[in-house]
């Protein structure tokens, strides 16, 4: 029997893991023969087309994570796959969630079920059909956020980092709407940025990557002495300095907590082209734990303070 070594934040391409411990290439639960595990895989995005819109960890508890269970047309019942996960533990079955549910996936952890393990909920069949009964289970994670390791996976599987296109143009509009030669300069600024941080950080010892389609949509992500850090990348002007500075730190707010509910310890990095005119942004991006950086400042993501 083939004993479970995947760490919460691993990377693995799906027909690996069912390779290595068993179950079904398809659906969202797959229970397995070959292992005491019963697999489980929750795409949000994907998911909504088909009804499950409320797999998503619960607001005010960060350890509980909701999820529908299978049956994309009619009323879900409690056979199956569903039966499976409820029957888990009495069946010496492990519950292992994924993000994701084709290609690549990420391993979140191991759950069990909650003290209210299911309930009954409505919501549309596939492609917005009829309102119908579904099953949302309960699943609460077991190991704590402080035993969490940040850190890449042993899967060959594992992202890497896709670079910018250095010459990128945006297809004209017609009318225009926005000077073309504006947007070109944008783009090119924004990848040239991008990438001289990517160069940067692994001739420093770090591993970038660029997201997998379960994760959020950052820029680029990388992992020192340990440490998880996810970063967006905003192009100035004069003219757009405040509102894409405004843009850009209320998204890698928003990917750090997304990030942090899966792996410990994400320093979340705000990278500009060049200096802000305007001094508030760098206290502003410090009140809110938020490192302000660019070319010249690089070297600060360096220090050792960030990776403690």
């Amino acid at each position: 029997m083939t004993d479970w070594d995947l760490a919460p934040g691993d990377y693995i391409k799906r027909t690996e893991l069912h390779a290595r411990f068993g179950g079904g290439g398809q659906g969202g639960i797959s229970p397995c023969a070959k292992s005491p595990n019963v697999l489980i895989f929750s795409d949000p995005r994907s998911g909504s087309r088909h009804g499950y819109i409320y797999d998503k960890w619960d607001e005010a508890d960060s350890t509980l994570f909701h999820f529908t269970g299978e049956g994309q047309t009619g009323d879900q019942r409690m056979k199956a796959g569903n039966a499976a996960v409820l029957n888990s533990a009495v069946a010496g079955r492990s519950l292992r969630v994924f993000k994701g549910v084709r290609g690549t996936v990420r391993y979140i952890d191991q759950f069990k079920l909650d003290a209210v393990p299911f309930e009954f909920k409505p919501a549309p069949a596939t492609g917005n059909g009829p309102t119908r009964q579904v099953i949302v289970f309960g699943l609460r994670r077991l190991t704590d956020a402080t035993d969490r390791r940040a850190r890449r996976p042993r899967s060959v599987a594992a992202p890497t980092y896709r670079r910018a296109d250095p010459s990128p143009t945006q297809p004209s509009e017609e009318p225009f709407t926005r000077d073309p030669t504006v947007i070109d300069r944008a783009l090119r600024a924004h990848a040239d940025t991008q990438n001289a941080l990517s160069d940067f950080l692994t001739n420093n010892g770090a591993t970038t990557w660029s997201p997998q389609p379960a994760d959020p949509d950052f820029d680029l992500a990388w992992t020192l002495r340990g440490v998880t850090f996810v970063g967006e990348v905003k192009s100035l002007t004069a003219l757009n300095e405040d509102r894409q500075l405004r843009l850009g730190l209320g998204q890698v707010l928003d990917y750090q907590a997304l990030m942090a509910r899966e792996t410990a310890a994400v320093r979340a990095v705000l990278v500009v082209e060049r200096q802000p005119q305007d001094a508030r942004w760098l206290a502003l991006c410090e009140r809110h734990d938020v490192v302000l950086v660019w070319p010249a400042t690089f070297p600060v993501l360096l220090e050792s303070e960030l990776t403690r």
